[in-house]
C-alpha cells in the first residue's frame, strides 16, 4: 500500500509531524509506522526546540488498521491462527523502536488531538510530555475487545501516567473517553476548543522556546526520569502480555467481529 505517510513541518522551532490517512481516520499500516519513524529521525536532525504531533483532518488517529490490506495483519497471522510467539514478538519490538524513538525525542513533545485517538494512535500519543485534545474528541485504548492488549506503550505508559486503577479502567474496559472526563481522570492534560487543539500545542511549544535550551533541556531530563524508573522492564512485561494475547485466539474472533461490525463472543 502507498496510501498514508506521515508529514514533517518545521517553523520557528517548532516541528510538526502529522499523520495522513484521511480516507481510514489515519489509521497506521505499516507505511505510516515507517515514515513516523523517518520523520522523527528527521526532526531530531533538525535540533528544534519542540516536536507537536497530530493527525491531518477531523481524527488525530484511529488506531491499529486492522483491515487484510494492511501488512502487519498478514505479519502477525501466524500468532493469531496459529499461536506463533516469534511473529507477534517481532512486530510488537518493531513497533516499539518506532515509539521510542518519540518517547526519548530530546525536547519537550506534544500530542495535539481532534477527533478520535483510539489504540494504538492514542498509544502513540502517551508517548508525547504533554496532552492536548479538543473538549469534543475522543480518546482510549479498545484493543481488550479485539482480544489484544496495548502493547505498543500504552498500558506501560498510561499506568505510570494515572496510576494502576485509573489505567486499568482503560485498559481492561476498552472503553472510548470523552474527553472532559479523560482529562479528569489523567488521560489527557488540557482541553482546547474544538478544531483548536493544535493552535495551543503550537501556544505551548512557543512557551518551551522561550526558555533557556539547557535550562528546558534539564528540566525536562528531570521530570521524565521520575515516572521512568525500570521503563524496560516495564515494556518487557508488556510486550510478552501482547503475545501472550496475539496468540491466545481471541484475535481471530476480535478481528472477525470488528471486520462484521458486531460484539465479538469471546469462549
Amino acid at each position: 500500500m502507498s496510501d498514508g505517510t506521515v508529514h514533517l513541518d518545521l517553523s520557528e522551532q517548532i516541528a510538526t509531524l502529522r499523520f495522513d490517512r484521511g480516507s481510514r481516520r489515519n489509521a497506521l499500516h505499516w507505511p505510516m509506522w515507517l515514515a513516523l519513524g523517518e520523520r522523527l529521525d528527521e526532526a531530531r536532525a533538525a535540533r528544534p526546540r519542540a516536536l507537536i504531533l497530530t493527525g491531518e483532518g477531523p481524527h488525530f488517529c484511529a488506531g491499529m488498521d486492522l483491515k487484510p490490506d494492511n501488512p502487519l495483519v498478514e505479519r502477525i497471522l501466524p500468532a493469531i491462527m496459529d499461536g506463533q510467539e516469534a511473529p507477534a514478538r517481532g512486530v510488537i519490538t518493531e513497533l516499539k523502536a518506532i515509539t521510542r524513538k518519540l518517547l526519548d525525542f530530546p525536547v519537550p513533545t506534544f500530542a495535539a488531538i481532534e477527533g478520535v485517538a483510539a489504540g494504538g494512535g492514542y498509544e502513540i500519543a502517551l508517548h508525547c510530555d504533554v496532552l492536548v485534545a479538543a473538549r469534543d474528541a475522543r480518546v482510549g485504548l479498545p484493543e481488550v475487545r479485539a482480544g489484544m492488549v496495548p502493547d505498543v506503550g500504552g498500558s506501560t505508559l498510561l499506568a505510570r501516567r494515572v496510576g494502576p486503577g485509573r489505567a486499568a479502567l482503560a485498559a481492561c474496559t476498552g472503553r472510548m473517553f470523552d474527553a472532559p472526563e479523560a482529562q479528569l481522570l489523567g488521560y489527557l492534560d488540557l482541553l482546547a476548543e474544538p478544531g483548536q487543539a493544535l493552535a495551543l500545542a503550537r501556544s505551548l511549544a512557543a512557551e518551551v522556546c522561550l526558555g533557556g535550551p539547557v535550562a528546558v533541556a534539564g528540566a525536562l531530563r528531570t521530570v521524565r526520569a521520575v515516572p521512568s524508573l525500570a521503563l524496560d522492564a516495564a515494556f518487557a512485561l508488556e510486550t510478552e502480555a501482547g503475545v501472550a494475547a496475539l496468540t491466545s485466539g481471541e484475535p481471530r474472533e476480535g478481528t472477525l467481529a470488528f471486520m462484521e461490525k458486531r460484539a465479538a463472543v469471546w469462549g
